[in-house]
């Protein structure tokens, strides 16, 4: 007992603390903004509560004056008149079929001359208001029947007990209405109009009539009355009442008689006055109902909401805090739904990639300009001794006659060469010059590379192919762009074979200008793509690994990026994106 009054008591202080943090929290609008929303959208299912209230109650007077004013008699009207007009319709039809001149020989021999009236009085029967076409002798004797697609029970299948004596009779003009035969167990609703054939050769007389469906003519009430409140309904002779589908249903209390169809069929109107305006204030209190139970939910969900948007803030904060105490590497989660904290969450962690990219550019950057100002005193320290071994070993290759020492000092003379070109790359890295560029038409250019590289590319077996669209300018460095190229052909001409072809091409992109460089030679692994362009790596025997550093510190001067793509002996492509002259797009 003490442990159910223990626990009903946390459940009651559970509920109060729920209550105390929703009070708390719709008392501070200024700062949740669910708060506020959640205000707002209490004010405004209010409002069109309140609203929707006012319509109501003019509806419900607005409804009463309609159903006693003009509008249902103008119903009832136009009701009488469709039904009217079905019937002269029918009548009609029964006129042209009973004066049809081959109609007295049909009935005289059904298979002899009157095939043609056989044909029609079929095409007749087949229409969907009909059951079929009978005909009857002067004594109401059932002569003959012709069934059509609706014909069901008697008198088509079975004419045992069926029979049309006792049904009520109405005269319009020469034609008689007989019933209606209401529905039953097994029997469908249905009624006769029959008219006398005129004489002919036949020796007596001869009716003709239509077995029509009696939900063909009560169909047509269907948009006279109003759902649940005015219902439409057929009196018959004999004082039954037919709903719009045919069927007879019970007398209603009270009913409001409308305009005479035919004499004994008239139209009435079932009216249910206690059913005019209780749905209406039904539905009415259960619109306020539903209208509070919606606010009470609105403020719950937003509530909830509330609480996990602060949830999910807080990783963002968390977020940033992190980045403020510099660790760069802290990345938010994956948000579980696309949202605005999604978008921000990826926006963060876009942010903390490129600081980290921007300190890692600026870290190398410094790690650059030193190994820079050691490889230039280096290289100032190198050349001088190199180029007093130059002279000296080309003097001493003049006064040597001997072919053995002459050969070892060329050797020595080309190693020299090699060790004063790698200086003069350390010195080109070491001291940049800044760029200075201006607009350098793509042709021209594309025409100094190839010329200096023609002599190495023909002693390779090389093929270069130049392409570009006339008129195509840069904006860059002259001298820095010719050297660009002029080291990447280089390195495409090493990486191919014989029979191999490199290929330069140039495109205009918007505003920019993409240079490519294409080569079908080896190929790089893709290990060595993330470094080969950090200085002195290289995958060469003889190489220094300053070629493509060289060209990157280039490029950044320029505001080039470089990518390069590779495949593993199948070939590189090295893409270059440089700017347009200033106030000229390139087409």
């Amino acid at each position: 007992m003490l442990a159910r009054l223990y626990k009903n008591n946390q459940n009651a202080m559970t509920r109060i603390s729920l209550l105390h943090g929703l009070g708390h929290w719709l008392a501070r609008p200024h700062r949740s903004l669910v708060a506020r929303y959640t205000l707002l959208s209490v004010l405004v299912i209010s409002i069109a509560l309140v609203t929707l209230a006012v319509l109501y109650e003019q509806l419900a007077k607005d409804l009463l004056n309609r159903l006693t004013g003009e509008r249902l008699d103008a119903q009832a009207l136009s009701t009488a008149n469709r039904l009217s007009s079905f019937l002269d319709d029918r009548f009609y039809q029964l006129s042209a079929l009973s004066n049809h001149p081959n109609m007295p020989g049909f009935i005289a021999t059904p298979s002899g001359s009157g095939s043609d009236v056989e044909s029609l009085l079929k095409l007749e029967a087949d229409s969907p208001f009909l059951y079929g076409v009978l005909f009857f002798d002067e004594h109401d004797r059932l002569l003959n029947v012709l069934p059509g697609q609706a014909a069901s029970g008697e008198p088509y299948w079975t004419r045992r007990d069926w029979s049309i004596s006792g049904l009520p009779v109405a005269r319009v003009g020469d034609v008689e209405v007989i019933g209606p035969l209401l529905a039953g167990p097994g029997r469908s609703g249905g009624f006769l109009i029959r008219k006398t054939i005129r004489n002919g050769r036949t020796d007596h007389r001869v009716r003709i009539a239509l077995h029509l469906r009696l939900a063909s003519l009560t169909e047509l009430l269907v948009s006279a009355g109003m759902s649940g409140v005015v219902a439409p309904l057929l009196r018959v002779p004999g004082g039954a009442f037919i709903d719009p589908t045919g069927r007879q249903v019970q007398a209603p209390k009270q009913w409001r008689d409308g305009p005479q169809i035919i004499p004994g069929w008239q139209l009435v109107f079932s009216v249910q006055p206690g059913a005019i305006l209780k749905p209406l204030n039904d539905a009415r209190w259960w619109l306020y109902w539903v209208a509070a139970g919606f606010i009470a939910f609105i403020v719950v969900v937003f509530f909830t909401l509330s609480r996990q948007l602060r949830a999910r803030v807080s990783t963002l904060l968390q977020g940033a805090q992190q980045l403020s105490m510099g660790d760069l590497s802290y990345r938010l989660a994956e948000q579980p739904r696309d949202d605005e904290i999604s978008h921000v969450a990826r926006a963060f962690n876009v942010m903390a990639e490129r600081l980290a990219d921007v300190l890692d550019r600026t870290v190398r950057t410094e790690n650059l300009a030193v190994l820079g100002t050691f490889a230039t005193g280096v290289a100032h320290e190198v050349r001088n001794p190199l180029a007093t071994m130059k002279t000296t070993v080309q003097a001493l290759l003049r006064r040597e006659e001997e072919p053995e020492r002459r050969h070892l000092l060329t050797d020595l003379g080309k190693e020299i060469d090699r060790l004063s070109h790698v200086t003069s790359d350390l010195l080109e890295y070491g001291r940049p010059h800044p760029a200075q560029p201006r607009a350098v038409a793509v042709e021209p250019l594309f025409e100094q590379v190839a010329r200096r590289v023609a002599a190495d590319m023909q002693a390779r077996g090389v093929t270069l192919h130049c392409r570009a669209e006339a008129g195509l300018e840069l904006y860059v460095d002259p001298d820095q762009v010719q050297q660009i190229l002029l080291n990447l052909c280089l390195n495409a001409l090493q990486a191919s074979q014989p029979g191999d072809g490199v290929q330069l091409h140039a495109q205009a992109r918007g505003e920019r200008v993409r240079v490519t460089v294409i080569d079908q030679g080896c190929g790089i692994p893709a290990g060595d793509l993330q470094q080969i362009r950090q200085p002195f790596f290289t995958s060469k025997a003889r190489g220094t690994g300053l070629g493509l550093s060289i060209c990157q510190q280039l490029l950044e001067a320029n505001g080039a990026p470089m990518d390069i793509i590779s495949t593993l002996g199948a070939g590189t492509a090295v893409t270059l994106d440089f700017c347009a002259p200033p106030g000229k797009e390139a087409k």
